[in-house]
């Protein structure tokens, strides 16, 4: 690795951590970058979640209140197609960044898809819109070619992949919290923040900003998701555009890009400090190389499980066990891989308590496993 420069993994966990609204002290405005990528959300509160571990308020709003179909945060579909939670001033920049080009993996073809179901989604959605009910106006809508017979649903509509790519160009705004399904919302009439000349390049900046010393497979990871070579080409060209903004590192003998204007504070990064409970697919966990953030294989298995993966217990920075939250009998148990100390088990239990407030529910009973 001749020519890399050695950053301590120390320095470059207290950066994210920072970075994530994780520190204590922690202001609002480390908010604007996360929000701008989006924190991923799911029907236990993931979203709320992992905000109420970094703030009490977002613009405003009470945390716990902050998700609406209003603002000042709503939830899309965005990255990988996943719901997450945005400024409503936002969208805009959110929907260009991540909108297809024809130089990416499916070409003008998946462009001009996207495109004409997002006109269908625009045309279908008014007001509050069941997502079965939109889904049946656009089938109906748009060419044969786009819809398919789907085994699961046991009908014929466009696949669910290219429905939430076009329902984010559509911006179709998510129901918070609708138990008997998803409901879909026109974008609310919020002023929107100018969007640059580029904004797949103003996006990775945010992403780089955030979490430091990255590798081009993280980053698509989280873009796209990580099977096969999906957004291979269209990131490696993102890379190649940033050209001399980045160097090479090497952070606990890994290899890693990161700009020539982060280096410094990176190396200057207090160590991490505090404890914090965050739920699964949240940012710290789902904007990383996940090896250099838990070396240990076998608690990764832990931690990122494919289906009802648990939370992460954070302690000084690193990942030190698993939660899980059962809102029938409010109990929150606590998986730790080593020893905890009194101090910190305190302010774990003290963390219990946004987690459950997230979701509008009292103090739950902790349970250390």
């Amino acid at each position: 690795m001749a020519g890399a420069i050695i950053l301590d993994r120390g320095a470059w966990l207290g950066y994210r951590w920072r970075r994530h609204g994780l520190a204590d002290g922690s202001t609002e405005d480390v908010l604007d970058d996360l929000l701008l990528l989006g924190v991923q959300g799911s029907r236990q509160g993931g979203a709320v979640q992992a905000l109420s571990a970094r703030a009490r308020a977002v613009d405003g709003a009470s945390v716990a209140g902050a998700v609406t179909t209003d603002g000042p945060l709503v939830t899309m579909w965005s990255v990988r197609g996943a719901p997450h939670a945005h400024r409503v001033n936002q969208l805009d920049l959110v929907r260009d960044a991540l909108a297809p080009v024809e130089s990416d993996d499916g070409g003008a073809a998946h462009v001009a898809a996207v495109e004409e179901v997002a006109r269908a989604l625009r045309a279908a959605v008014r007001g509050r819109t069941a997502k079965g009910d939109a889904s049946a106006e656009v089938t109906r809508a748009v060419s044969s070619s786009l819809v398919s017979y789907c085994q699961r649903c046991a009908a014929t509509h466009v696949p669910e992949g290219l429905f939430r790519a076009a329902g984010r160009q559509a911006q179709l705004v998510l129901g918070p919290d609708e138990r008997r399904g998803t409901v879909l919302y026109p974008r609310p009439a919020h002023r929107q923040e100018p969007v640059g000349a580029d904004p797949r390049l103003d996006l990775l900046r945010a992403y780089l900003r955030v979490n430091g010393p990255t590798s081009r497979g993280a980053y698509r990871d989280w873009l796209v998701g990580g099977v096969g070579n999906e957004g291979a080409a269209g990131v490696g060209e993102l890379w190649r555009r940033l050209g001399d903004e980045l160097v090479r590192v090497e952070v606990d003998g890994r290899r890693y890009d990161v700009p020539e204007s982060l280096v410094t504070a990176v190396r200057a990064a207090s160590a991490p400090s505090g404890v914090a409970l965050v739920p699964p697919n949240d940012p710290y966990l789902r904007q990383v190389d996940r090896v250099l953030l838990l070396p240990d294989a076998r608690r990764r298995k832990e931690v990122w499980k494919a289906l009802s993966g648990p939370g992460a217990l954070l302690v000084d920075g690193e990942v030190a066990g698993t939660w899980r939250y059962r809102r029938g009998d409010r109990t929150l148990t606590i998986s730790a891989f080593d020893a905890v100390a009194p101090a910190r088990r305190a302010a774990a239990e003290r963390a219990a308590a946004r987690v459950a407030g997230a979701t509008g529910d009292p103090r739950p009973a902790v349970r250390w496993d």
